[in-house]
């Protein structure tokens, strides 16, 4: 005799009403809805080390962005039937299509014409009902939340046997409704499922126990119906992959974003409040309400809690709800705890409604050998608390120092960024390292913000063909991408990853492939973007003892390549393309600027007098390249001054001046403070504008004066409102020349 126990997966009332009817019934062996060839996988919950929620993870190990994932809950009604069965030695049996098939066919796309079915002529009443048989009944009874509806309509109640009775009898009313509209995919699954009750049978159990979800209920209720033959016919032939199975950790966040009958519920933390608490649910959640407002330092009773409980409590019963559902649970909190305060609410939805819960696994789980050497170097360097861990963390954050760091010089931290590095190289991005002032390629100091995702999982098993090991596999996988980058500066930044993540291996590859790649472009715009990037490598090749030689000859070839390049490149080009170029050319500036390298100073200043000087260069970098060379002393101030006088002539147009303007004055106003002559200049030419002009100017003015400091912007205002030059006569009269060349050449050591 079989007896179908129709539920909502992830549904507490139907965990709770699966497991007293199964005392009830007692059956001799469960079926339960799940690919068929994670049976074996099944095993494990048989063992205390499991804890949801957790995901059965079914994937081809020879493709493995083929994958499947089957998430459970401390309340999936599934969860709750294996584990019932398993602890009282019932025969265990997972019946629904095998993963085998499944990957296979959503790989290749399932072919409605392969099932031989007959066109569908259809009203449009039923093409809803099958599109959402659910969420059509939910509308029907007022409701635009399926969950909702399904949760007061059917989880709310308590008559076990007799409500299982009346799901299969409401889901048989509507798929007798859809007629042959049922999804095709289904109809395989479904023949698959009578195929395993069958069999069943035929192993002699007498008492069998089928768990599926509602809608299927209908299509494995009454056997005679369906033609074994029509169901061998269908299942013949399907294609196949190779599968494995294992369990993986999962989160309750993750089980909301899947949110949806059959995938996921949009509120997993009250849900398993729920099935442990039941009748007390909503007292304890509001307790927890409490306590998480305490632990934000807001001020809160129990008096809050009480109040809180009654008021959704009445709220339910107004709306004839056996208990409050989230809609009465957050009406109540937003009016007795949070005063109305979104914020609030936000926070107890996030902690309390979806919760931060990550299952555990026992040990024995099978692996790979990679996955493996990751535990084991997790334990080693001491980030196991981050691990599994679903929440965003700074790594070595504490109350003193919130953003935490690690110290390059420190073997433990090095080996911690060793790690992290080689994992971002993998594509499993655990850790992201934040880019600041202080934290440089070059610096000894990385801050890293931790942020552990539950597919962690399979992008292991992903990376697990580059090796066995963390290490291994990281420069396997870095050396195939260097083969494979076919741009300058992406091979560079490649190279950069590789420093960071202490591999060696790749490092001749890598550079090999620079030398080809940097011989081969022509590009001016690709050099000039490679080569800051390359300077940072070198420096911190140098920091970690590792041989640049080779880099320093490709960085002697690249450099007189842009030089002569340049000028040609930013000739007759339009704003948007300046502007990329300006921005290169202030990195290059800095980056020659730590170099202290005499004959590539030489080789800038040369290109830049070019540069500025150039006929039909755009006056954006012309005025950039004359700031350069003032702040070089390559140009003195008459020269600047005669080179500022030109820029500003009648024969410019506003704009044109304008954009000059903006490039020589990038960066600090104290320019024009320090030099009155400069600044007079200026001020001349702004007077003399016509209206017009001034106005077709006056936002790039706008914008470049923006960027100085207040007070460097408040000196300038007493300047223009008292029509007198800037202060570099007042610091003439406190400037000692013998005294300033005394300490000129520490000052030149320190700064280079």
């Amino acid at each position: 005799m079989n007896r179908i126990f129709g539920i909502r997966h992830h549904g507490p009332g139907s965990a709770h009403r699966l497991l007293r009817a199964l005392e009830h019934y007692q059956p001799d062996c469960l079926l339960v809805e799940g690919p068929a060839d994670a049976e074996a996988a099944c095993r494990f919950l048989a063992q205390p080390g499991l804890e949801p929620p957790v995901a059965l993870l079914l994937y081809n190990p020879d493709k493995v962005e083929q994958a499947s994932y089957y998430p459970f809950a401390h309340f999936s009604p599934e969860w709750q039937a294996l584990r019932w069965a398993y602890q009282g030695h019932v025969p265990v049996k997972l019946m629904d299509l095998p993963a085998t098939h499944m990957l296979a066919l959503n790989e290749k796309g399932l072919k409605q014409g392969q099932l031989a079915l007959e066109p569908i002529v259809a009203d449009k009443e039923s093409l809803a009902i099958s599109a959402d048989p659910l969420g059509y009944l939910a509308r029907l009874a007022g409701y635009e939340d399926t969950e909702r509806w399904w949760e007061i309509a059917i989880e709310q109640h308590h008559d076990d046997l007799g409500l299982f009775e009346a799901i299969l009898a409401l889901m048989t009313a509507l798929r007798d409704e859809v007629g042959r509209l049922e999804d095709p995919y289904n109809l395989l699954r479904e023949a698959y499922m009578r195929k395993v009750i069958k069999q069943a049978h035929k192993e002699g159990f007498q008492r069998v126990a089928i768990v599926c979800g509602a809608w299927h209920g209908p299509a494995l209720s009454d056997l005679k119906k369906f033609n074994p033959a029509t169901d061998n016919q269908l299942l013949k032939g399907l294609p196949k992959v190779k599968v494995k199975a294992t369990w993986i950790p999962w989160t309750y966040d993750r089980l909301a974003l899947q949110s949806g009958y059959g995938a996921g519920v949009a509120s997993p933390a009250w849900y398993d409040l729920l099935f442990t608490y039941r009748r007390d649910a909503v007292s304890a959640w509001m307790s927890r309400v409490a306590s998480l407002m305490r632990r934000e330092g807001l001020d809160v009773s129990p008096a809050h809690s009480v109040e809180a409980v009654q008021l959704a409590q009445t709220l339910a019963t107004l709306r004839g709800l056996v208990l409050p559902g989230l809609e009465e649970l957050e009406s109540a909190v937003m009016a007795v705890f949070c005063g109305g305060n979104t914020a609030q609410l936000d926070l107890i939805r996030r902690e309390l409604i979806i919760g931060q819960a990550v299952g555990k696994l026992p040990p024995g789980v099978p692996g790979v050998p990679l996955h493996q050497d990751l535990l084991q170097q997790i334990k080693s360097t001491r980030l196991s608390k981050y691990w599994e861990n679903p929440q965003v963390q700074w790594l070595k954050a504490s109350a003193t120092n919130p953003q935490g760091g690690i110290d390059l010089r420190d073997e433990a931290d090095l080996q911690k960024s060793f790690l992290l590095h080689r994992l971002l190289l993998l594509g499993i991005p655990w850790g992201e390292c934040q880019e600041t002032p202080q934290t440089t390629l070059g610096s000894f100091k990385e801050l890293w913000v931790m942020d552990w995702q539950p597919d962690f999982a399979i992008r292991i098993i992903e990376a697990s063909i580059w090796g066995n090991t963390i290490e291994e596999a990281a420069a396997a996988k870095a050396a195939q991408e260097a083969i494979n980058t076919p741009h300058l500066p992406a091979l560079i930044s490649l190279l950069r990853d590789v420093l960071r993540a202490g591999l060696e291996a790749p490092l001749p590859l890598l550079i090999e492939q620079l030398q080809g790649l940097a011989a081969l472009t022509r590009d001016v715009y690709f050099l000039m973007e490679s080569l800051p990037a390359l300077v940072n490598v070198i420096h911190y090749g140098d920091a970690r003892r590792t041989d640049v030689a080779a880099l320093r000859s490709l960085l002697d070839e690249l450099f007189p390549r842009i030089g002569v390049g340049l000028p040609g490149a930013v000739i007759h080009i339009d704003e948007n393309v300046a502007r990329d170029y300006f921005r290169l050319i202030r990195s290059i500036n800095s980056a020659i600027g730590t170099l202290n390298r005499p004959d590539y100073l030489q080789q800038w200043e040369n290109t830049m007098q070019k540069l500025a000087t150039l006929a039909g260069a755009h006056p954006l970098l012309q005025g950039a390249a004359t700031r350069l060379l003032f702040d070089r002393s390559s140009w003195d101030l008459p020269t600047t001054s005669r080179q500022l006088h030109f820029a500003l002539s009648g024969a410019q147009t506003s704009l044109d001046i304008a954009y000059w303007v903006e490039g020589f004055l990038h960066g600090s106003g104290l320019l024009l403070v320090n030099h009155p002559a400069l600044w007079q200049l200026l001020d001349e030419w702004v007077d003399s504008l016509p209206i017009d002009a001034f106005n077709e100017a006056l936002p790039l003015l706008r914008r470049t004066f923006a960027h100085f400091s207040a007070p460097e912007r408040q000196k300038m205002l007493q300047m223009a409102t008292s029509g007198q030059g800037g202060g570099k006569d007042d610091v003439d009269e406190f400037f000692d020349p013998a005294r300033t060349s005394q300490v000129m050449p520490l000052l030149q050591r320190l700064l280079t």
